[in-house]
């Protein structure tokens, strides 16, 4: 797979990875875990493995932002899945294991260490289709009234990331790393490339989302960026590390390989 060369970080430093294995991991600075006191994340679905991860190993407070995760999301999933099994689509240890993640759910957003707040991602001065005022915000209205504090930022919603690249900028110097999904990099790789030049932080990693479509000259579509302060950071002088990293990435769809990644 290509990606231009602007997307080939330059700087290297201690890496983890959190989250489940394959689609919902993501590789981030293990210094980001000492010095954070929150994490946001942008986009939720039924797989919080990152975040539960991420305040087991660092006591950060959890906030979670996701319109779409409600009362008719669990009870559409659950039908589709009492169907699936008496269509025999899938075994009864599988169907279980989903039908208690409402549960794990529950436990686990109790609205202490960790809140759920059913709200979509986006600028609150935008009308979005079947989408409620009340129900958008963004990191001006959530940051609003803060004084400076450190968290942690974690992006996967699924296009709306390029109408908040300014606000990440706005707010950056409180930011102790991020993790991105950008989509459709391919459309929009000149809004990537002005993002990383005006952010401080600095891009230590890049993983390409195998579920994503790779276009007709072989660019992926959909990549996971990680961006690190400085200060957590070495500039190499040789770039050593190859994409995706033995040991540290997995393939989003573990039916897929993770194909080498050129940079050019």
């Amino acid at each position: 797979m290509k990606l231009p060369i602007f997307l080939q970080p330059k700087h290297k430093c201690d890496l983890i990875r959190l989250g489940q294995r394959n689609d919902g991991g993501y590789s981030i600075p293990k210094k980001s875990l000492e010095d954070s006191e929150f994490i946001f994340g942008f986009g939720l679905s039924d797989d919080w493995s990152f975040e539960r991860d991420f305040k087991n190993l660092s006591g950060a407070k959890i906030i979670c932002y996701d319109h779409s995760v409600n009362l008719r999301y669990w009870l559409v999933r659950f039908c589709r899945d009492v169907i699936n099994l008496f269509l025999l689509k899938k075994n009864i240890s599988e169907s279980y294991q989903r039908f208690i993640t409402y549960f794990k759910y529950k436990i686990f957003f109790n609205g202490k260490e960790a809140t759920h707040e059913r709200k979509m991602i986006a600028p609150i001065n935008q009308n979005i289709y079947g989408v409620k005022k009340h129900e958008i915000t963004d990191l001006n209205q959530i940051l609003h009234d803060k004084k400076h504090f450190n968290f942690f930022l974690k992006i996967d919603i699924e296009h709306h990331e390029y109408r908040i690249l300014d606000q990440i900028i706005k707010y950056q110097t409180w930011l102790t790393g991020l993790v991105i999904e950008f989509h459709d990099v391919d459309l929009h790789f000149e809004k990537i490339k002005k993002f990383i030049n005006e952010l401080d932080l600095q891009l230590v990693h890049i993983h390409v989302n195998n579920f994503g479509t790779i276009n007709n000259q072989n660019i992926p579509t959909v990549i996971e960026a990680t961006f690190s302060p400085s200060r957590y950071n070495v500039i190499r002088e040789i770039n050593d590390n190859k994409f995706p990293v033995n040991g540290l990435d997995q393939p989003n769809n573990k039916k897929e390989i993770d194909e080498p990644i050129i940079f050019e």
